[in-house]
């Protein structure tokens, strides 16, 4: 077996405390601190991204909100339209209506006015005809128009 030297085994172990302390009082202090801040950091992103998935999840449940607002107000919406669009097509379809029967009115006025004024013509024709008749067969202008004119009158 090979002899062990103590001095240089005290050595070794004077010189591990020495960096041992070195190292301490030198870097783990820093390396300490900088690990402590890290796990801070850490933890304030842990706490930032729960955070954020809170209100991630609010918004998604305000966007749906939204959205079904927006689609109950849109249906409202179109039912409101379509009766609207049913109020004025009836109020079309009434003033159509009005406006035809005002022509077909005018209409029946035209076509009695036209009747009277034909009837009036067709008076005055036959009384020119029957006078005309008369005259060659009875040469009495007067007489046979009184008559003529009477006979009319009493047929309306």
């Amino acid at each position: 077996m090979p002899e062990i030297d103590i001095y240089i085994l005290l050595a070794q172990i004077v010189n591990f405390w020495v960096l041992l302390a070195i190292f301490y009082f030198a870097l783990w202090k820093k390396m300490s601190q900088k690990i402590q801040e890290r796990r801070a950091q850490l933890e304030k992103l842990k706490k930032a991204e729960e955070h954020y998935d809170e209100k991630m999840i609010l918004a998604e449940k305000q966007r749906q909100e939204i959205m079904e607002n927006a689609r109950k107000t849109s249906r409202n919406l179109l039912e409101e339209s379509r009766i609207l669009a049913k109020a004025k097509a009836d109020a079309i379809m009434k003033e159509a209506h009005a406006w035809a029967m005002a022509v077909l009115e005018g209409g029946r006025r035209e076509i009695e006015k036209e009747r009277i004024s034909m009837l009036t013509q067709m008076k005055s024709h036959i009384v020119d005809i029957s006078l005309r008749m008369n005259e060659k067969m009875f040469w009495k202008e007067k007489v046979n128009q009184d008559f003529i004119e009477r006979e009319f009158n009493k047929m309306k």
